[in-house]
């Protein structure tokens, strides 16, 4: 696991994604990915992330250089094909069409929502109706909207300090 929290280090982190998407996805056309572990790639405060990202490559960029930060191009690619090379993308929204394009919409097939608002279900669910009520009030139970569709299931509960032992040492039992 790694954390970027500045700007700077996840542009970085994204430039690396690219390079490792560019090495699994010629693994998957040779049919090798077997042994290739999941990388999960999980973006907090996707919009304002996004946004910086944007405003960061300004910043640096050169004349030659593409007016597309390459940090939002490899975030594209991973969202575009990185499950064929084993690369999953979560965000804490869906983000915003300014940023990464309107067709980036349709690539958020399956939205996990758990205790949210009316409004908030509707802007990130609307296909799928209006806000079911909470059936269930125990810990972890959470909304899968796919294709429009809304089921109701349990999700893994972690403490804050179960979350950093499993993280540490995933090879632990009690984690």
């Amino acid at each position: 696991m790694t954390h970027r929290g500045n700007v700077a280090g996840i542009h970085d982190a994204l430039l690396g994604l690219a390079e490792e998407l560019k090495r699994r996805n010629a693994l998957a056309d040779a049919h090798d990915l077997a042994d290739v572990p999941r990388l999960i790639v999980a973006m907090d405060s996707t919009n304002a992330t996004l946004s910086r990202l944007a405003r960061y490559w300004e910043m640096f960029r050169s004349q030659d250089d593409p007016k597309t930060s390459p940090a939002i191009t490899a975030l594209e690619e991973a969202l575009w094909s990185g499950r064929a090379a084993r690369v999953h993308v979560i965000f804490d929204s869906t983000p915003r069409t300014s940023v990464l394009g309107a067709a980036a919409h349709e690539l958020f097939a399956t939205v996990v929502l758990a205790r949210v608002t009316a409004d908030t279900w509707q802007r990130l669910a609307p296909l799928a109706g209006p806000a079911p009520k909470q059936l269930h009030m125990q810990r972890g139970r959470v909304h899968v909207v796919q294709h429009g569709e809304t089921h109701e299931t349990q999700a893994i509960w972690m403490t804050d300090a179960d979350v950093v032992n499993w993280l540490t040492d995933p090879d632990d039992p009690a984690s």
